[in-house]
């Protein structure tokens, strides 16, 4: 992995905000929700292909180089316009792969904010990548959400996959180096993609909503979460506003597809990716601080990690924001989420 030497001068622009669930910025594209989702499969793993995607993709054998920057773009998935906010870094020239990271927003939360909540910026430092923020569609009051429910026919897991294409395509792209972050919403569709894509997410980081739901029949992915044991948002019990609750808010209107899995809680989902990755049932835990306790399972195919903070609320690990922690609870400042996950993608520290 290439080290950038300096900071990447085009990060600057973009504002520090505040990373909450309720967020949202004027301004979005009229995005509607689409009526019936596309019915088109998903990425299929039994197809003789190796577990994992691997190597430089299509677009490294154009040769063409991208103005470094950030864009706004678009694709058409399922007949609908879909939205997304492209970042390409100085170092990018068309012939060396480089990796992705996709950034996906919270509920109501606008995409083009993401990059500067999730930390992009700072960690173009020291990584050289692709940052990728799509946008999900509109739905109820007129706000972005992730379809994240775990159902057969889903669109967003339709669009991911084919913005994923696009991008291969177009750019030259490590296809061993894919990953997604989000919080909140984001957490629980970078979760689907891991269960649902495994063949080409490399890792995924689940930061306050963590979900493993059935089916996830899909290669053993390195999953990393974060969870507070004090949020009302996304309770670390299960409930609140879990992917199938806010997927049948924003889309099924009550007429949710039949058999479809109702998320866990934090533990039950974590114990469940550590069998799908194939690690021993019982983790190893450490105290990190008075407030932070780290949760790695062992002899695992792909790494499985949770950090509980103890009296945290509905927040970003490290991204403290005082003015709003008495509606989302207390953020801790013990560990530095940005800077773990991403050591996590790139470093394979655990």
């Amino acid at each position: 992995m290439s080290r950038a030497p300096l900071r990447r001068t085009w990060w600057r622009c973009l504002c520090a905000l505040p990373l909450l669930l309720l967020v949202s910025c004027s301004g979005s594209d009229p995005e509607a929700t689409p009526r019936t989702p596309p019915s088109s499969a998903v990425h299929d793993t039994g197809s003789g292909r190796p577990e994992h995607a691997s190597g430089p993709s299509e677009g490294c054998d154009r040769g063409r180089p991208a103005e470094p920057g950030t864009t706004d773009a678009r694709i058409i998935s399922g007949g609908v316009e879909r939205s997304y906010q492209l970042i390409i870094p100085e170092s990018y020239d068309g012939t060396t792969p480089l990796p992705v990271v996709f950034g996906l927003h919270s509920l109501t939360v606008d995409y083009r904010v993401v990059p500067a909540l999730s930390g992009f910026g700072d960690m173009a430092v020291d990584y050289d990548f692709i940052g990728v923020s799509p946008s999900g569609l509109l739905g109820a009051g007129r706000v972005p959400y992730w379809n994240a429910a775990p159902a057969t026919d889903n669109y967003d897991l339709v669009f991911i996959g084919e913005l994923l294409d696009h991008l291969e395509a177009t750019l030259c792209v490590d296809t061993a180096q894919v990953f997604s972050v989000g919080m909140s919403n984001g957490a629980q569709m970078s979760s689907l993609l891991a269960c649902r894509l495994g063949d080409r997410i490399a890792a995924i980081a689940a930061i306050a909503g963590v979900e493993h739901n059935e089916p996830c029949d899909g290669p053993p992915v390195p999953v990393m979460a974060f969870h507070g044991l004090e949020d009302g948002i996304v309770p670390y019990e299960g409930g609140g506003l879990n992917s199938v609750t806010i997927a049948d808010q924003n889309y099924y209107e009550g007429d949710l597809p039949a058999g479809i899995a109702t998320p866990t809680g934090v533990d039950e989902s974590m114990q469940r990716w550590a069998e799908h990755n194939g690690c021993d049932p019982e983790a190893r835990e450490e105290r990190i601080s008075a407030e932070v306790r780290k949760r790695t399972w062992q002899n695992c195919r792909a790494a499985t990690v949770l950090y509980v903070i103890d009296n945290g609320g509905h927040s970003w690990p490290g991204k403290p924001q005082p003015a709003f922690e008495a509606q989302f609870g207390h953020t801790t400042i013990d560990v530095d989420a940005t800077a773990l996950l991403f050591q996590f993608f790139f470093d394979n520290q655990t």
